[in-house]
């Protein structure tokens, strides 16, 4: 039995799958009705997101600082492009190797830390509590020497944050462990007990994006066109219109994404599939 803070007493009952397709189904449903009901873990995946958008900023801006600072300052691409090149050779690559891992590093643990802190809250309301903004921030702080060992295993790998969002930050919401690879073991086995729902889900919500991003594009399409014609007020007016609309779908779709990796997890570890419609008053 995995015990932490996290795990709810009392929590509503749960309902027993009775076939692979119709529990994913039934877990696709629950998880578009949570992300739907519950503003505060909206709000929760908004602030990640931006504050991803935020870290990539620093990132890219980081780019054009880091020749200045070593005395070649690149004033277009092809002189960025020259600068980073030279860095190919073995002596130089030496010398930027480790600034890229720590950076790499940094961007790893910060997105697992704002992983955990939606996943934290998001077993909670599966659970039938009410999502809270600033617990899951003091939950992904509890566990960040965690976060880091994960993180640490993880940053040499370009897809670790797939990794991360599948199998083991759910993990980490009720696991304190900080060896990584017991993380990725027990997540593992976890996984293996719900390979089946899991590979359904995945094509489940691979579906329900396509629709999502093929509304989002298709609306910028025709927020494009009608600006184009319009006066420059107009035409930022409905650009902005047309960013908000695009980052309240991408918010959303990370959350449902979420919502249903937590969902199987708790199906994993509990033996039993969760089910917030039992009790949807308690949903914020």
């Amino acid at each position: 039995m995995i015990t932490s803070d996290t795990m709810i007493a009392g929590a509503p009952a749960s309902v027993k799958s009775d076939s692979s397709i119709a529990s994913v189904r039934r877990m696709l449903k629950n998880s578009l009705l949570i992300s739907i009901r519950d503003s505060v873990l909206l709000k929760l995946a908004t602030v990640d997101l931006l504050l991803v958008v935020f870290y990539i900023g620093i990132f890219l801006c980081g780019l054009f600082v880091f020749p200045a600072l070593m005395g070649q300052p690149c004033h277009t691409e092809e002189e960025l492009n020259a600068f980073y090149n030279q860095y190919r050779e073995p002596v130089k690559l030496a010398v930027l190797l480790p600034i890229a891992l720590t950076i790499q590093f940094l961007g790893t643990l910060f997105t697992n830390f704002l992983l955990l802190t939606v996943d934290s809250e998001i077993i909670r309301v599966w659970n039938g509590q009410k999502a809270d903004f600033k617990r899951g921030w003091r939950t992904a702080a509890s566990h960040f020497w965690s976060l880091v060992t994960w993180s640490l295993l993880v940053t040499p790998i370009n897809i670790a944050w797939i990794a991360s969002m599948c199998i083991v930050i759910p993990v980490l919401t009720r696991d304190r462990t900080v060896n990584p690879f017991k993380m990725l073991w027990r997540s593992v086995l976890l996984l293996l007990k719900i390979w089946k729902e899991f590979l359904l889900g995945i094509i489940g919500m691979l579906v329900i994006l396509y629709w999502v991003f093929c509304l989002v594009f298709g609306s910028g399409a025709i927020f494009t066109a009608i600006s184009s014609q319009c006066p420059p007020l107009v035409a930022w007016f409905l650009l902005s219109a047309a960013i908000s609309f695009s980052m309240v779908a991408l918010c959303f779709c990370y959350l449902f994404c979420n919502c249903y990796l937590c969902g199987q997890y708790i199906k994993a570890s509990e033996g039993v599939e969760p089910s917030p419609e039992s009790n949807p008053a308690e949903l914020a």
